[in-house]
C-alpha cells in the first residue's frame, strides 16, 4: 500500500527523495534521491557502520524557522538494510511509531509501520527529512530512527539490527512549552470480542499502538505476519476445564481453529509474552497510579502467561517480555445475547495503565 508519511497528524515529506512504488513485500522500496542537497540543515544525523558518524542530533526549536527542523539522515552498512524505523516520543508521553495518511508523495509502507528501502539504498541512504517542532504546549520531540534487515519490532532496536543491537540514531528537538508526562500510559474503553470461526473477531490488543486487531486466516499471511508481534494479550470465553473469561498472552493463545502461528507463518516463540498476576489494589488505586507505584509492581516473568475466571472490577497486574509493566481493570464481561460468553456478540472491555 502507498501512503503519505505521518507523524500522527502532521504531515511528514522527505523532501530530495524520489520514490518508486512497488508492491508491498520486503522488497518494496524508498529510494532517495541522488545529490540535489539542501545547502541548510538544522542538524545531520548519521549511523555508520564503521567510520566517524554521528547518533546524536539536538536542535533547540526556537532557532528553527518554520514548524520543521530539516534534518539530513545518513546510514551505512555492510549489511543490506531493507527497513527503517522510525519513533516519536513527545515530552516523555512514550515512544510511538509514525501513522501514514494516504495522499501526496507516495511511500510504500510495511503492516508494522515501518518504511521500505530501495534495492538502491541497501547499503547507504541519506535522506532529508523535515521534523515537526514542539509547540508550546510541549517541551521536546524525541526521534528515534534505525534500520533493519528485515521485519524489526519497534520495542526492541536489537531484533535484526542492520548494523549492531544497539545502533541508532535520536533526534532531539526542544521548545519553549513545559508539558511532560507522567510516565504512564492510559487506555479507557478496550473492547475485545470473542474469537470467531472464521478469525475476524477484534480480539487481540497492542498496548505499544493503543490498537485492537484481528486475524483473520483468510488475510494473506505476510500481511497477518507484519500485526501479529506486536500484540500483547488476547481474549476468550470458555467453559472447557472452568476457564470462562481468559486473557491470554500471544505466545500463550491457542485455541481450535484459532492458531496464530500457522496463520501467521511466525514461530510462537517469537510472539509477545505477557504475564498475569491478580492485584490487591483497588479501583481508586488503578486511578490515581503514579510510575513509580507501576514500577514497583511485583508482577514478573514467574507469572503465569494466561489468567482465567475473570470477573468485573478485577484489577491485573501485568509485564511483558520486554519489561513494561502495567495494571488492567476489568469493567465489562459480556456473554452474548445466548449467554455462553462465546458467541459473535460476546465481548470483555478493559481499562488500562502502563508504564512508559
Amino acid at each position: 500500500m502507498k501512503k503519505q508519511l505521518k507523524l500522527k497528524s502532521i504531515a511528514l515529506f522527505l523532501l530530495t527523495a524520489v520514490f518508486i512504488t512497488s508492491c508491498s513485500d520486503d522488497n518494496s522500496d524508498i529510494n532517495p534521491g541522488e545529490g540535489g542537497e539542501s545547502s541548510m540543515f538544522d542538524g545531520e544525523l548519521s549511523v555508520f557502520e564503521t567510520g566517524t558518524d554521528n547518533r546524536t542530533v539536538n536542535i533547540n526549536g526556537a532557532n528553527v524557522t518554520g514548524a520543521d527542523a530539516l534534518v539530513k539522515v545518513s546510514f551505512q552498512s555492510s549489511n543490506s538494510m531493507r527497513r527503517l524505523y522510525v519513533t516519536q516520543d513527545v515530552s516523555d508521553f512514550g515512544a510511538e511509531p509514525f501513522e501514514f495518511a494516504v495522499t501526496g508523495i507516495t511511500v510504500d509502507d510495511k503492516k508494522d509501520g515501518s518504511l521500505d528501502l530501495s534495492s538502491a539504498s541497501r547499503n547507504a541512504f541519506d535522506f532529508e527529512i523535515p521534523f515537526p517542532i514542539p509547540t508550546s504546549a510541549d517541551s521536546k520531540i524525541v526521534y528515534t530512527l534505525w534500520a533493519t534487515t528485515g521485519r524489526g519490532d519497534f520495542r526492541d532496536i536489537s531484533k535484526r539490527n542492520a548494523i549492531s543491537d544497539t545502533a541508532l540514531g535520536t533526534i532531539t528537538i526542544t521548545g519553549s512549552g513545559n508539558t511532560v508526562g507522567n510516565g504512564v500510559k492510559s487506555f479507557s474503553n478496550i473492547k475485545l470480542e470473542a474469537p470467531a470461526a472464521d478469525g475476524t473477531s477484534m480480539t487481540f490488543f497492542s498496548f505499544y499502538t493503543g490498537e485492537v486487531y484481528k486475524i483473520n486466516p483468510f488475510n494473506d499471511a505476510a500481511q497477518n505476519a507484519e500485526l501479529v508481534e506486536i500484540w500483547d494479550l488476547g481474549y476468550y470465553y470458555t467453559p472447557v476445564g472452568n476457564e470462562l473469561a481468559t486473557l491470554a498472552s500471544v505466545q500463550e493463545y491457542n485455541l481450535p481453529g484459532v492458531d496464530i502461528s500457522a496463520i501467521s507463518g511466525i514461530d510462537r516463540a517469537d510472539f509477545n509474552q505477557t504475564f498475569f498476576k491478580t492485584s490487591s489494589l483497588t479501583e481508586a488505586d488503578f486511578n490515581s497510579i503514579t510510575s513509580a507505584q507501576l514500577n514497583a509492581l511485583t508482577v514478573s516473568t514467574s507469572d503465569s502467561e494466561k489468567l482465567n475466571g475473570l470477573a468485573e472490577g478485577n484489577i491485573i497486574e501485568f509485564q511483558d517480555k520486554y519489561g513494561n509493566k502495567g495494571l488492567i481493570k476489568i469493567t465489562t464481561i459480556d456473554l452474548g445475547a445466548r449467554g455462553n460468553g462465546f458467541d459473535a456478540d460476546a465481548f470483555i472491555e478493559l481499562d488500562a495503565k502502563v508504564l512508559n
